[in-house]
């Protein structure tokens, strides 16, 4: 250090701090406005509570558990600003339970929604009432807060009740109970959540559930996956991710951007205790190393989840092309059989059972059972040059999408000496149908076959159009209003009879 000859007096001058920002902390650290609640209800948590009553009224808010309370020096604790008691002494003293808060500025975010908080706690034989008045705080220079002293309530036991007056905002329910569900730790044991008067839960959410248990340096990382049955549009795209089971936020680990399909089908939860946050709790120390290593752990697992979701849809779109492939032969074998006349080289037999094994027998007909073959595979040579030709199997370079399967699906119908080979493959967008080799090859990546895909009722009645259409084609009919007329015919009786399977 140097020295300077010229000093001539040394004087100090005070560092101040503006009681105004003391509010200004409430009311703009944290962004939610419920915040307050979220910190409420999680300091009674670290106070060992077991219950914990919030009832919200119009005009006021009441916070009230069972915790151990505070004698006076735990008043002089709960408003000392940035205190370190719960990073030095980390665990509770009843449950063990690990503190959730950290900062000791939490309660001051419910200045950001009323006007004055009261707080009343007893913790043996100490019983004290103060009043924290925002407009009176802000008009004397005074930082002292005066407390009641109040004779002991030996018909209750120690606890705390917290009393916002004035409340400014409106808070509905729903919206309440969902999100103490979430940023509450309402798993742990001996810790129960009411809002006026009915239990808090978590939200239940159906599906295939996949465990989360992973190991870390800096500890471990436990939680679950849900593939729901459904979309869940109306819900946030992300996996919840909780600090000592509170909710911090969620997080899309790249969902947001992913175009792979089922994403809005994966959700869940997981925990680690020992993530970085930011004193608002609402979000994460993003630069940090410990959070890197963390989003790239389970950005890892929901990639594992988003192939299942896509080995599971591959999986109903097969059958689902196999069902109604099944369903639209069976017409077309229907009405073929009233329409001898329009194909005379077959002859059908009148309710004969057929021979070899068959989907559906006594009808005079038999259709195979599906084979199921890698998609554009094993085509016919006509096929093959015509997708080379047109480029489509440059553009279709990676695999179909889940909801139309990853197969291609083939069964045949077979009466007398006549027999009709479909095979339903993905041909990229041009052509609807083509027959090849003795094939008719139906295009599942046509846009009417991706438009009715979804619902059975209308996509065999699709392919019925489409193969009869075929059939029209393949009977050397040269007069293309005669082939329309065969095409109608046939496909008329098929969707009459359609359903009216043979037992």
């Amino acid at each position: 250090m140097q020295t300077d000859t010229h000093i001539t007096e040394h004087r100090s001058i005070p560092v101040v701090v503006d009681k105004s920002h003391l509010l200004t902390i409430g009311e703009k650290l944290y962004t939610e406005k419920l915040s307050f609640l979220r910190e409420l209800v999680n300091n009674a948590y670290d106070a060992d509570a077991t219950e914990v009553q919030v009832e919200i009224s119009p005009s006021r808010i009441i916070i009230r558990d069972d915790g151990i309370g505070m004698d006076e020096d735990g008043l002089r604790q709960y408003f000392t600003i940035g205190s370190t008691l719960k990073r030095t002494v980390e665990t509770s003293p009843r449950y063990g339970r690990r503190r959730i808060g950290e900062f000791g500025i939490g309660k001051f975010s419910a200045l950001a929604v009323c006007r004055q908080f009261e707080v009343e706690t007893q913790h043996g034989a100490f019983r004290a009432r103060l009043l924290f008045d925002k407009e009176l705080w802000s008009q004397h220079e005074d930082w002292h807060l005066n407390i009641d002293i109040l004779q002991p309530d030996h018909g209750r036991a120690n606890g705390t009740i917290i009393t916002l007056h004035d409340v400014t905002t409106n808070f509905p329910l729903g919206k309440v109970r969902r999100y103490l569900g979430e940023r509450t730790p309402i798993q742990s044991q001996h810790f129960t959540l009411f809002l006026n008067g009915e239990r808090v839960t978590d939200e239940i959410v159906t599906g295939r559930k996949i465990a989360i248990a992973l190991a870390t340096r800096y500890g471990p990382i436990n939680g679950t996956l849900v593939i729901t049955p459904s979309e869940r549009r109306a819900g946030q795209i992300g996996i919840a991710v909780s600090v000592k089971g509170v909710l911090v936020r969620y997080e899309p680990f790249g969902l947001e951007t992913s175009r792979k399909w089922g994403v809005t089908r994966l959700t869940g939860r997981v925990n680690a205790d020992w993530l970085p946050i930011t004193s608002n709790r609402d979000d994460f120390l993003r630069d940090s190393e410990v959070f890197q290593l963390f989003h790239e752990l389970i950005r890892k697992e929901v990639s594992k989840a988003l192939g299942l979701i896509r080995q599971e849809g591959d999986r109903r779109a097969n059958a689902q092309a196999s069902r109604v492939l099944k369903e639209a032969l069976h017409s077309i074998g229907r009405a073929m059989r009233a329409h001898t006349e329009l194909f005379p080289g077959a002859t059908v037999p009148l309710g004969s059972r057929a021979d070899g094994k068959s989907t559906g027998t006594a009808n005079g007909f038999d259709i195979s059972q599906a084979e199921f073959i890698d998609t554009q595979t094993n085509l016919d040579q006509e096929i093959a040059r015509r997708l080379s030709e047109q480029g489509t199997t440059k553009r279709r370079r990676g695999r179909p999408s889940a909801v139309l399967g990853n197969k291609s699906v083939m069964r045949s119908l077979k009466m007398a000496n006549l027999e009709i080979a479909v095979r339903l493959e993905h041909l990229g967008v041009d052509d609807e149908s083509h027959t090849s080799g003795g094939v008719i090859y139906i295009n599942i990546d046509h846009p009417l076959y991706r438009t009715y895909h979804s619902n059975d009722e209308l996509l065999t009645p699709h392919l019925a159009r489409v193969i009869t259409k075929e059939l029209a084609l393949q009977t050397g009919e040269i007069d293309p209003a005669r082939a329309f007329a065969i095409q109608s015919e046939l496909l008329t009786t098929a969707l009459q009879t359609k359903g009216k399977r043979a037992v």
